[in-house]
């Protein structure tokens, strides 16, 4: 209710159109102050401040009704409290670290561990269990949470529809990416399908493979073939790569213990970076949460927060939040960042140590490239500072720090031997790297329906569209997703489709393709250690926060402007 009613305030916008139409006072302005003008002037014209009262009423009515709805919508995922109970044999497969935190119950006299149907619990599941029955059990569990927020994502779907066509917009997808690089739906539509013409027929040959291993591994076991399923995707995945490449999950994990990861990362920004993590002791809002100072030499830059082991009800994904973000006080004075990393790791119990394998290090890394976003710009107004960048943009500093864990010797100073402290062997790394393009097709091509399904259900030419329907539709036929017939409701859990996301899921394959490029390009002949050439990224890249057009520091950066060869062969494609 407090944003709508700033985004109302028409005595502001009075002010600032004055600015605005003062061609002497908007001359004198530095160019960040005269971006942030026109940002206020065009923020306040798309909060629909132009409309008549009774439009303006009717505006502000959708935008409370679409906070509390959003709000709904996440709570119910945060809260979701939905369990399995499995005996010891049914999770066959598992590691034991697994059962160090699950609690016991007894029913009918056998004891059964009580799962939390959570995205880490679910995706080692998944992942591991050798038992069909156990994987689709905790696949059709994942895919029903939530029922009551189909009604929720359809009230969000038709509000968001509502206001973008009172405002003058053909849809709320039009309204979206007006103020972006790639800001229109048909330049999306226009990717999204050529990528999908290429991935498909990758993705097909890639499942036929997996299905045969899957047909393979019954026959072995005296058990009926039947079909292959979405359930079985991350197992017969996993089995593919480690049969294909000779790769122990368990081997590998071992050589990336959390906190050795962590001062290992940290050891790299400040050699490639010049940026220095010191640990302070702090109140904290719990006592795994560890607080950073962040130095450039004896500069100051800002505070992270890393909060990194799963616990119940807390944020179920991996991200990276704005506690604070960093701006030029009117004194001079620098109002420095605060970030917090989050994600949702096995905690160490019992003993067990806390192991990251090779995807929690993505994540981790991942999630890093933001923390590294906002604790590197620097910017005179907040509006603008870090990740606050045209939002097809705002994903690419992290994926561009992805490729290290790709790179063979960045991959030899992360990873050591919890027990032994002796470094991860080539040997190993070599077969991680190796095993980086199996099944690409079908990974690329399960984002890209995220992408397809976002953009179908908040750029349609009529007044509604069934949200729910579009997404089971969607699943088949551009995910080539096989639920054996299960009706599921996957729309109901689809946060980012909902909040912050809207219109923009593409971007996760937008960004990549510019990370991609810039990477290979730059680091590729430079070499991944080149501090100079780290802090010329950090200097034109991410320091300029939002406060640019991020396209002209892309092609300063590059020399040129982007092109998609470097991604095309990054995930396998010609």
């Amino acid at each position: 209710e407090f944003t709508v009613e700033c985004s109302m305030r028409a005595d502001i916008y009075k002010q600032v159109l004055a600015v605005s139409s003062n061609a002497k006072e908007m001359d004198g302005l530095c160019s960040e102050d005269k971006l942030l003008v026109e940002r206020m002037v065009n923020g306040y014209c798309r909060s629909g401040l132009l409309l008549d009262e009774d439009k303006r009423n009717r505006l502000c009515d959708i935008e409370s009704q679409l906070a509390k709805t959003v709000a709904e919508f996440t709570a119910n995922i945060s809260n979701d409290a939905s369990k399995l109970l499995f005996t010891r044999n049914e999770l066959s497969g598992l590691p034991a670290t697994f059962f160090a935190d699950k609690p016991l119950v007894t029913t009918n006299g056998i004891e059964k561990y009580v799962i939390c149907v959570t995205k880490p619990n679910s995706m080692l599941v998944l992942r591991l269990a050798t038992l069909e029955e156990t994987r689709k059990a905790m696949y059709v569990a994942l895919f029903t949470r939530c029922p009551n927020n189909i009604e929720l994502l359809q009230q969000a779907v038709d509000l968001r529809q509502e206001k973008a066509k009172m405002l003058g917009f053909k849809s709320h997808a039009s309204y979206t990416l007006d103020d972006l690089s790639m800001n229109n739906p048909d330049m999306v539509l226009d990717m999204l399908n050529t990528l999908r013409t290429q991935l498909t027929p990758m993705a097909r040959r890639e499942l036929a493979q997996l299905r045969a291993i899957k047909q393979a591994d019954c026959e072995s076991k005296g058990l009926e073939f039947t079909d292959f399923y979405d359930w079985d995707l991350a197992y017969y995945k996993r089995t593919k790569t480690e049969c294909t490449h000779n790769i122990d999950s368990t081997l590998i994990k071992s050589y990336f213990h959390v906190p050795d990861v962590v001062c290992r990362l940290f050891a790299l920004f400040e050699e490639i970076m010049q940026l220095r993590f010191c640990k302070v002791d702090a109140s904290v809002w719990h006592p795994l949460v560890e607080l950073y100072e962040v130095w450039d030499t004896n500069e100051f830059v800002g505070h992270c927060y890393l909060d990194l082991y799963s616990r119940p009800r807390k944020y179920a994904n991996g991200a990276t939040f704005h506690i604070r973000s960093g701006f030029t006080r009117k004194t001079g004075a620098r109002e420095y960042p605060v970030v917090a990393l989050v994600t949702n790791f096995v905690q160490p119990t019992n003993g067990e140590p806390a192991l990251l394998s090779h995807a929690n290090l993505k994540t981790l890394v991942h999630e890093m490239g933001h923390v590294l976003h906002n604790l590197c710009s620097v910017t005179k107004w907040s509006m603008f500072h870090g990740t606050r960048v045209c939002r097809d943009f705002v994903e690419c500093p992290s994926q561009m720090l992805e490729n290290l864990i790709w790179t063979p010797s960045v991959l030899q100073k992360l990873g050591v031997h919890y027990q032994t402290k002796q470094p991860i062997p080539l040997c190993i790394v070599d077969a991680i790297i190796a095993a980086k393009p199996q099944v690409a097709g079908v990974f690329y091509l399960q984002k890209l329906f995220y992408a397809v399904y976002d953009i179908s259900i908040y750029h349609s030419p009529g007044s509604h569209v069934d949200a729910s329907l579009v997404y089971n539709t969607l699943e088949k036929n551009v995910a080539l997703c096989n639920t054996g017939g299960i009706e599921t409701i996957g729309a109901a859990t689809t946060r980012q489709v909902v909040r912050g996301y809207d219109s923009k899921c593409f971007v996760y394959l937008w960004g990549q393709a510019l990370a991609a490029d810039m990477f290979s390009t730059r680091f590729g002949r430079d070499g991944v250690f080149n501090q100079q050439t780290w802090m010329e990224y950090r200097n034109v890249i991410l320091r300029p926060g939002g406060s640019t057009d991020i396209m002209n520091c892309v092609h300063q950066f590059l020399g040129r402007k982007p092109q998609y060869n470097a991604f095309f062969t990054q995930i396998g494609l010609d």
